[in-house]
């Protein structure tokens, strides 16, 4: 777990226009440490170097530059050019602390390290949206003269305000045609109260951040469920946006509670919240599952808010996954994320999925990640449990997700 969580910050601490090219990397990569020899960071440093190293195919070199909690390594990492031979082992203090101590930084946190941060997503996705891509034309364009014409934005979402698809939907608005976005949603350790998006300096409730990336050939993306219905298909006879108030003319969540009680559960509103994201609503077309769509918390009235919205008239079951499934499942969004690298080698895999995948896995969760890791073998994976999975990419025209396996495979 420690290793994914640093693989993941290494790739959202890079810059906004982080690039990727098939030649990268070339040469050796610097690794610089903000403290001294023999330190835990720099033990931590010399451990990621020599993995790092090994898949990567070069020598990363660790340099410590102690002084200034960090600084000193933190300003030569921003005056570096942006190419991805200089990196650094970042700390609170070169990031977030040293700001507050010190009158005059050498650099910006907020801008030599730029991660976009938004909050208000709720109340207005596309003002957040339009924010979140300030510039992402003039990087497109000055990317594409280095030969880098594929482009993906990583986003993540608070996994419980209800407008992560709209965001994601004006996310691709803001940016091009043939964009694709990738993500998760925030958790809270399974709590389902509120959840938190940060980055550089900021932390949000009901916020977003982003990470655009540009690369010579496209990431590769699929997604998968194996999920199945477990009710007969209702009607959604009333709802508003991402609020479903009765299905077949009942108030939704006395659908849920009648059906908890056929597997022995009784539910309370207080505490229905793992019940409900471990049960989501499929929407379906024709009797197939087209979407699936988390139930987070219960109105006074009995209506259900949900991760995203669905809409009124719709028909839709409840859901639920058996392990098998949902293994097979992360396998085959393994092998569509292969298949849309058309021919590339992967240098990293990014799993993003859901936290009733895990809960229902349980201890057997490890499966799930050994079926990805199976279609790329010798390819670090890291990953997070999300409140909703994030992927829009080619031949699909829906973004948000429930109770689903998603893989971003990054291309060499």
């Amino acid at each position: 777990m420690g290793y994914a969580r640093l693989l993941f910050a290494i790739l959202l601490c890079a810059p906004a226009a982080a690039t990727w090219s098939q030649n990268y990397p070339n040469k050796p990569i610097r690794l610089l440490v903000g403290f001294t020899a023999g330190g835990t960071a720099d033990v931590a440093a010399r451990v990621i170097a020599t993995k790092m190293g090994q898949l990567l195919g070069t020598t990363m070199v660790v340099e410590n530059r102690a002084g200034a909690a960090g600084s000193v390594a933190a300003t030569i990492v921003a005056q570096a050019p942006p190419d991805g031979y200089t990196v650094m082992l970042a700390s609170p203090g070169a990031l977030t602390v040293n700001r507050i101590l010190e009158k005059k930084l050498p650099y910006d946190p907020d801008t030599a390290f730029e991660l976009r941060t938004e909050k208000g997503v709720k109340a207005d996705p596309a003002s957040a949206a339009r924010r979140l891509c300030d510039g992402f034309a003039a990087s497109a364009k000055a990317a594409a003269g280095r030969g880098l014409g594929a482009s993906t934005t990583i986003v993540l979402a608070d996994g419980l305000n209800g407008a992560g698809e709209e965001l994601v939907n004006q996310i691709m608005a803001a940016t091009r045609p043939f964009h694709q976005v990738v993500g998760g949603a925030a958790g809270d350790d399974g709590a389902f109260k509120a959840t938190t998006v940060g980055g550089g300096t900021e932390a949000h409730g009901d916020g977003a951040s982003v990470l655009h990336t540009f690369s010579r050939t496209p990431w590769g993306v699929g997604v998968d469920h194996g999920l199945k219905a477990t009710t007969r298909p209702m009607r959604v006879t009333r709802a508003a946006r991402n609020v479903v108030h009765e299905l077949d003319g009942r108030p939704a969540f006395d659908v849920y509670r009648e059906y908890a009680e056929q597997k022995g559960v009784r539910l309370e509103p207080a505490s229905a919240g793992p019940f409900l994201i471990g049960n989501e609503l499929g929407i379906l077309v024709f009797d197939e599952i087209k979407r699936a769509r988390a139930p987070l918390s219960v109105g006074a009235d009995g209506s259900l808010s949900c991760a995203a919205d669905i809409p009124e008239g719709a028909h839709v079951a409840i859901l639920d996954g058996e392990p098998d499934s949902m293994v097979s499942a992360a396998k085959r969004a393994a092998e569509e994320a292969q298949r849309n690298l058309k021919g590339a080698r992967a240098a990293a895999v990014l799993l993003f999925d859901c936290v009733c995948r895990g809960m229902i896995l349980d201890q057997g969760f490890g499966r799930e990640i050994d079926a990805v890791q199976s279609v790329f073998p010798d390819v670090p994976v890291a990953g997070l449990l999300t409140y909703g999975e994030i992927a829009r990419f080619k031949g699909r025209l829906d973004g948000w997700h429930n109770t689903t396996a998603v893989v971003a495979a990054i291309p060499a």
